[in-house]
């Protein structure tokens, strides 16, 4: 088989050139195509120079420039086609993203889903299709700057759905997109705009300014929500959840009411109402977190990915009349009230009424409006702040249920005073 020398090779492409072939992509096709007809025609016997000849022909009366014209034409059909898809998508993705940001400002549900969409669609459809279009249409010299603004921008928009949606790697995928953003293609992009800029010096500070910029958002979102700050709030409910430990050590005061059928119902009503309460707790958790009951037991508040979800809980309480509603809670808290003022006498109840932990009628003021009870405590509260007043409510019913006890003690030792015995054996004696 025939094989072409560097010098007719060389003598190809200057032919090329010289015929108006400016496109290196174009060039180096055509060279390829040129190479392989001369060589096959050389193969049947032809001379090189013949066979050059016949190759070129070809090509048409249009010659080189007519097949560069006619790929101009194809390439940009094809552009046009491919931007017409390449903003479908963008205003698709900026569509649900609006959508989504709105959904959750206004907590409706399926925010997520719009967000999820409208981020896939814009780190792995739009970017990389607005990629291929800058390296397509730009010098080689800038390859880098356009490939750092796709990795900062695609890892930025990921980052930002991880924060949304609470899942693990949120902070580090951010960061390291505006890293990428600030170090690479900001400083690339102003240094190219510097060089061909008439105004240098404006050039220069809007650089500068750009990058002031990005400080700004690393330090905003550093003391946006602190260690100090979300350590602080934890240990709140920490805190709850070590004494509701502690009051619920009242076996010695039971021990000492054994046969007292008030204290047995007391008992059956108070562990009633507080695994209700640690049910809920277990199942905002398993739900928030996506894991299950068992290991929701074991889970340490200030270890949950979702400590700050407000959706999830939120949907959970109000999103029906389910087992574990807001109204459910309300039913079984009334419940518990209702059968622990059984203990008391029924002339005291309604003193005590009035100083039991949960008054459900009572109404909050909330963002310059009147809220009930369930809405002030639960809406739109994170997990973190909904698991401290479950706590909080553990809490009470315990104290209560002390109380209670303290009562029926005394009651107890009222009927048998000492002083009533010797008081009655005085008068056996006379």
């Amino acid at each position: 088989m025939s094989e072409l020398n560097e010098q007719q090779v060389a003598l190809i492409s200057a032919y090329i050139k010289q015929h108006g072939i400016a496109q290196n992509e174009l060039h180096d096709d055509l060279l390829d195509h040129v190479c392989t007809s001369i060589e096959n025609q050389m193969d049947e016997g032809k001379s090189f120079e013949a066979a050059f000849e016949q190759t070129i022909k070809l090509f048409g009366p249009g010659g080189l420039k007519q097949v560069q014209q006619q790929t101009f034409e194809l390439l940009t059909e094809m552009n046009e086609n491919m931007k017409k898809v390449a903003f479908s998508f963008g205003l698709t993705s900026t569509f649900l993203l609006l959508a989504g940001t709105i959904f959750k400002l206004m907590h409706w549900y399926g925010a997520g889903v719009l967000i999820i969409l409208g981020a896939g669609l814009l780190a792995l459809v739009y970017l990389p299709m607005l990629l291929w279009h800058k390296l397509k249409e730009s010098p080689r010299d800038e390859s880098m700057m356009h490939i750092s603004g796709f990795v900062g921008l695609t890892l930025t928009t990921i980052g930002v759905l991880f924060k949304i949606m609470h899942w693990p790697g949120a902070a580090v995928t951010l960061l390291s997109g505006m890293a990428i953003l600030a170090a690479l293609y900001v400083p690339l992009f102003y240094f190219k705009k510097y060089k061909s800029s008439a105004n240098k010096s404006i050039t220069l500070s809007t650089g500068l300014v750009a990058m002031t910029c990005f400080i700004l958002v690393f330090g905003l979102m550093s003391v946006n929500r602190s260690t100090n700050f979300n350590r602080g709030i934890l240990l709140v409910g920490a805190d709850l959840e070590d004494s509701v430990d502690k009051a619920a050590n009242n076996e010695a005061l039971y021990s000492k009411l054994e046969g007292n059928q008030n204290a047995v119902a007391l008992k059956a009503t108070v562990n009633k109402s507080s695994t209700t309460l640690e049910s809920f707790r277990l199942e905002l958790i398993s739900e928030t977190e996506g894991i299950s009951r068992e290991d929701a037991k074991n889970a340490k508040v200030y270890l949950l990915n979702g400590q700050d979800n407000f959706d999830i809980p939120t949907h959970i309480l109000f999103g029906g009349e389910g087992e574990f509603s807001a109204n459910a809670l309300i039913t079984s808290l009334e419940s518990f009230q209702t059968e622990i003022l059984q203990v008391y006498k029924p002339e005291i109840r309604s003193e005590m009424a009035a100083i039991l932990p949960f008054d459900f009628s009572k109404t909050y003021e909330m963002s310059g409006h009147e809220t009930d009870w369930e809405t002030y405590h639960f809406r739109h509260i994170p997990l973190s702040g909904v698991l401290s007043q479950l706590s909080k409510m553990q809490l009470d019913i315990r104290n209560a249920e002390t109380q209670a006890l303290l009562y029926l003690l005394s009651q107890s030792a009222v009927s048998e005073s000492p002083s009533g015995d010797q008081g009655a054996s005085e008068a056996q004696s006379l």
